[in-house]
């Protein structure tokens, strides 16, 4: 028998497990407990992913509350917040204040888990989350004789993480965005000659898009028209799915979607964030315009906005 000192962060994007993942590990280490498996628990949170392990921002679960975190399962977002942190970033973690100059990171945040004396914590967050957790459990097991383990969870609506088949919350977005889209498609009556682009997460994966847009067709099946009417099972349909890992003809697609204008009066595009961003990045750079980035060096997709310039290229070709 034992005492296990547990810890729990969220890192990342968000996506619609973080609170039902949380719930979920307390009412597990607890069953432990109870169970007689374990001698001793204590349940700690590191506030704001990364962040809060760096600069030793936590707090303590009491046990009275263990039984009661059933109602974090109807609850959104991270009911500990989130952070997007790379430990292994120094100039940023310096610049940000998470860490002293001429610190470590790593070694920052391996000394707050042994300060906190923690046995296991486990990191729930996506690809970028995960590859840092792989690195601290690294770290510890070389120069802390191991004495953390970390337990990496596989969050991530992008559902990008290899070689798991499904990551915790795809699903659930996929579902939500579909019905979020049922809303949306609506207005392609409040105008003749609608475009419409649903823009959808994903850097480099098109998992998201492609399983909203199956989510949405399927949900359309079942919907009921009037004939004689203009709105139409072809004029809320999906039009196009545009995933990174697929090059775009942006001519020959707009050509393609002005026949269905021209046909439908309206056309729905789903779009991957990612999607196109090579040649985005590359007509920036051309013209000499700075690339913004964060500080795991990914293209700051917000700034270039994707979704205005794939409507604007279409808008242009389908006049």
């Amino acid at each position: 028998m034992s005492n296990i000192n547990v810890a729990m962060m969220t890192s990342g994007g968000l996506a619609p497990c973080l609170s039902s993942s949380i719930a979920y590990l307390i009412h597990y280490w607890s069953e432990a407990k109870k169970s007689g498996q374990i001698d001793g628990l204590t349940i700690r949170m590191y506030r704001n992913g990364y962040k809060g392990l760096l600069t030793g921002d936590s707090f303590m679960v009491p046990e009275d509350v263990w039984d009661k975190v059933d109602a974090l399962h109807e609850l959104g977002g991270s009911p500990i917040g989130n952070s997007r942190v790379k430990l292994t970033n120094v100039k940023d973690c310096v610049a940000r204040g998470f860490v002293p100059e001429g610190t470590s990171p790593l070694e920052v945040a391996s000394q707050q888990l042994l300060k906190d004396k923690i046995n296991v914590i486990h990191t729930i967050g996506g690809d970028d989350t995960n590859t840092q957790a792989a690195e601290l459990s690294h770290y510890l097991l070389e120069n802390h004789n191991g004495k953390v383990i970390v337990v990496g969870m596989p969050k991530t609506v992008d559902n990008d993480v290899y070689p798991i088949k499904q990551t915790f919350g795809a699903k659930t977005a996929a579902v939500q965005g579909a019905i979020f889209f049922e809303n949306v498609v609506s207005e392609s009556t409040s105008n003749p000659r609608m475009l419409i682009i649903h823009e959808c997460m994903g850097r480099e994966s098109g998992y998201l898009t492609a399983a909203t847009a199956l989510e949405y067709r399927e949900r359309l099946k079942n919907k009921e028209f009037v004939d004689g009417f203009c709105t139409s099972k072809e004029t809320r349909d999906i039009h196009a799915v545009w995933v990174p890992e697929v090059s775009i003809d942006i001519v020959k697609e707009g050509q393609r979607l002005k026949e269905i204008m021209d046909k439908y009066g309206n056309v729905n595009v789903f779009l991957s964030e990612g999607s196109g961003v090579h040649d985005i990045v590359a007509e920036m750079e051309a013209s000499g315009a700075e690339v913004p980035r964060d500080a795991f060096g990914h293209v700051q997709l917000d700034k270039i906005n994707p979704g205005v310039y794939f409507s604007r290229r279409i808008a242009q070709l389908m006049c």
